[in-house]
């Protein structure tokens, strides 16, 4: 068999093996679907880079080859010679300068974008402001920052109304994430480990920290990635377009615990998220009642043992 014979019929069996492998789901090539602004803002940086990066390779491979094919050696003939004077290079280095300058632009009106916490939408609980959300949380550090007691992120209920962005705590432990709600009764702090439910179509500021070491706050379908630091806080926010559940997860190596730490944001309707938060302070009070009941039922026994002791 010849040469072109055994190339092709390899090149038929790799074709083959290549359609018939089953799909591989470990690596994707895109950011998810995007259901936040700012992350839709995040997966077109994206696609603008990969396809700069894309062009740019296949720019280089496509030159590489035709001057190979151009100045190879070829049997009783010399190869071409080429010579190029000062400032041959300059076109190439003024249009790459030219493209990153472009880029660069575009990275910082798109940063300057997603930054921008838009308003609630036709469906979500209303907000007739926006607000620019630094890097550092400049609305955590209006509300007081850090407990110093407890080392978590005081809620301002005034923060949180029918005019403003849903400013919610998140605050992650080893190995799991606790959100912290506005709206909770006088003197208690609403709460959920795991799972984040917000309203749909309403601006949602999270404030991010850590009790402990340094974790990670990512969902990808709803914006980038918040470091979590011990003692620090740091801000994000997203507007959910749709109703459903999506899966996040830290990036940054914890503990034993770092795979099974995930999270959950549940987005509902306005209605079902008023009534979540509502049962949530009425099973806060049942427990918080419960308690004060168990305490009280030990001090009356103690009591009671003590006088028999002294009887």
């Amino acid at each position: 068999m010849s040469r072109r014979k055994i190339l092709f019929v390899s090149a038929v069996a790799l074709l083959a093996l290549a359609v018939g492998a089953s799909p591989a789901h470990a690596i994707e090539l895109a950011p998810p679907e995007p259901h936040s602004p700012n992350a839709e803002g995040i997966r077109s940086a994206y696609w603008v880079a990969m396809v700069t990066a894309v062009i740019l390779v296949f720019a280089i491979h496509a030159a590489l080859i035709a001057a190979v094919v151009r100045y190879r050696e070829r049997r009783g003939r010399e190869p071409r010679r080429v010579a190029a004077g000062r400032g041959a290079l300059r076109p190439v280095v003024g249009a790459l300068s030219a493209l990153a300058l472009v880029l660069f632009v575009y990275g910082v009106f798109q940063t300057a974008e997603v930054r921008e916490v838009e308003a609630a939408g036709p469906d979500g609980l209303g907000s007739t402001q926006s607000a620019q959300v630094g890097v550092r949380g400049s609305i955590a550090a209006a509300a007081g920052g850090l407990d110093s007691a407890t080392g978590e992120t005081p809620l301002d209920d005034s923060e949180a109304t029918q005019t403003s962005p849903l400013l919610i705590d998140a605050i992650a432990q080893q190995w799991v994430w606790r959100f912290e709600y506005p709206g909770g009764r006088p003197g208690q702090r609403t709460f959920t480990y795991g799972e984040l439910v917000v309203p749909v179509d309403t601006p949602v500021i999270l404030d991010v920290t850590s009790t402990d070491v340094l974790h990670t706050w990512w969902v990808p379908a709803l914006g980038g990635q918040v470091q979590a630091a011990p003692g620090d806080v740091s801000q994000t926010w997203f507007k959910a377009d749709e109703v459903g559940r999506y899966e996040g997860r830290s990036t940054i190596f914890s503990g034993t615990g770092t795979p099974v730490m995930r999270s959950w944001v549940k987005v509902v309707s306005v209605p079902e998220y008023q009534d979540y938060i509502e049962q949530l302070n009425l099973d806060l009070e049942e427990a918080q009642g419960a308690v004060a009941e168990n305490q009280e039922e030990q001090q009356t026994s103690g009591a009671a043992a003590a006088a028999e002791g002294g009887s």
